[in-house]
């Protein structure tokens, strides 16, 4: 004769969710972060030609020139 045992299945506990009680009665507004200032392009392109005019107009070194310029654009 063969008896099998039955295993109990575990109780599943009940999740209880409790709300605070002391939620504001309105909404809270939050602050909009500020915006980016826009630097225009034009800026840095004349800011690159004065460098480039300064180094002897010497070509071969326009990207190092914008970067440069840009950092000082946008540093001021």
């Amino acid at each position: 004769m063969i008896v099998s045992k039955v295993q109990k299945q575990p109780k599943l506990n009940k999740v209880v969710v409790i709300a605070p009680q002391n939620l504001p009665a309105k909404p809270v507004k939050i602050a909009a972060p500020a915006p980016r200032i826009q630097t225009s392009p034009d800026r840095i392109r004349d800011r690159a030609f004065e460098i480039f005019e300064k180094r002897g107009s010497e070509h071969g070194r326009d990207m190092q020139d914008w970067l440069h310029a840009e950092r000082q654009v946008l540093a001021s």
